[in-house]
């Protein structure tokens, strides 16, 4: 393999970034403008906080699709307790609780039940989708006076709160899982889990508390969702899906083909974000965005794949 290939293969993605970056600049007249930037980033925010998330039990090996569900049903959850008159930092609290509740279901299945993550958590999905139905009616629950979008979707200067919102949950999980034993024991388990049961490392505890983060990062991305659309909406699980799980295996492109990391999703995220947002500036046609991400995708990974004699396939 030469050393041009070996670049090619690390920083794919960044190469596309750049690349439709530059298109987008000098093809779009109001791209490069710091308003549609900070749109950019708010666009990426909620997608992008869902993904680290997933990227964290990517990080151990596994999935959770889950989120589908787990998100719009958070979201009814804490504006109905709004709506009754419990206070933001209560409502939030109860979401969180409940949300770390169904990341450990999902950890039980996998851990003791030992079903295949990828299964077990889309059948807690369409659990979770039944309690949304039976707990909404299968209508959107909408929030007024009661929570302030300010709080989200304020701006500090010219920074948006939801961007450092997303800046937050990165750095956070970006030092977790890089610079602490619970990272080394992340890739442990993922990677060699026998060596790590050797090196004294529970395999079952890492994974339970990799769900469990996610799981307050879904409550988190729920508060997001409803700041955004002031309520929960019918179709927040659907909408977020495919774009969700697109920017976490865009993501293992960066720094090594198969290896989840936070910063190859950050860029991922905002790499959906842009081309979203440059393709409504192009008044192009909705059905042009996904396909857009299809070929995204696809470059990606075969960018990352130069020079390799067999094809690394992404993990999950």
């Amino acid at each position: 393999m030469t050393r041009t290939s070996a670049l090619v293969q690390r920083y794919a993605i960044l190469v596309v970034f750049a690349g439709l970056f530059a298109i987008f600049a000098v093809t779009v007249p109001a791209f490069l403008t710091l308003e549609n930037v900070m749109n950019i980033v708010v666009q990426s925010s909620i997608l992008g906080t869902v993904a680290l998330g997933l990227n964290l039990v990517m990080m151990a090996g596994e999935i959770d699709i889950s989120f589908s569900g787990s998100v719009p049903l958070l979201a009814s959850v804490f504006a109905v307790l709004l709506q009754r008159g419990v206070s933001i930092g209560l409502a939030f609290v109860v979401i969180c609780g409940i949300g770390v509740l169904i990341a450990l279901f999902n950890a039980l299945l996998v851990t003791q039940l030992r079903l295949n993550s990828f299964v077990a958590t889309i059948a807690v999905m369409f659990l979770l989708t039944g309690i949304w139905y039976a707990f909404t009616g299968g209508t959107s629950i909408w929030v007024g006076d009661e929570f302030n979008r300010e709080l989200v979707y304020g701006y500090l200067g010219p920074i948006p709160r939801i961007g450092l919102i997303l800046l937050g949950v990165f750095i956070i999980l970006y030092v977790l899982s890089e610079h602490t034993r619970f990272g080394m024991a992340l890739r442990a388990v993922s990677t060699a889990p026998e060596a790590a049961r050797a090196a004294g490392i529970s395999v079952k505890r890492t994974k339970m508390y990799a769900f469990a983060g996610a799981g307050l990062i879904f409550a988190l991305s729920s508060v997001l969702s409803i700041a955004r659309l002031s309520g929960a909406m019918a179709t927040a699980g659907a909408d977020i899906m495919m774009p969700v799980m697109t920017i976490a295996f865009v993501g293992q492109s960066v720094l090594g083909m198969g290896r989840p990391n936070m910063p190859g999703v950050l860029i991922g995220a905002l790499l959906l974000g842009m081309v979203n947002n440059a393709f409504v500036l192009m008044r192009l046609p909705f059905w042009s965005v996904p396909m857009a991400y299809g070929v995204i995708l696809m470059l990606s990974i075969a960018l990352a794949n130069i020079g390799r004699r067999e094809i690394t396939q992404v993990r999950m």
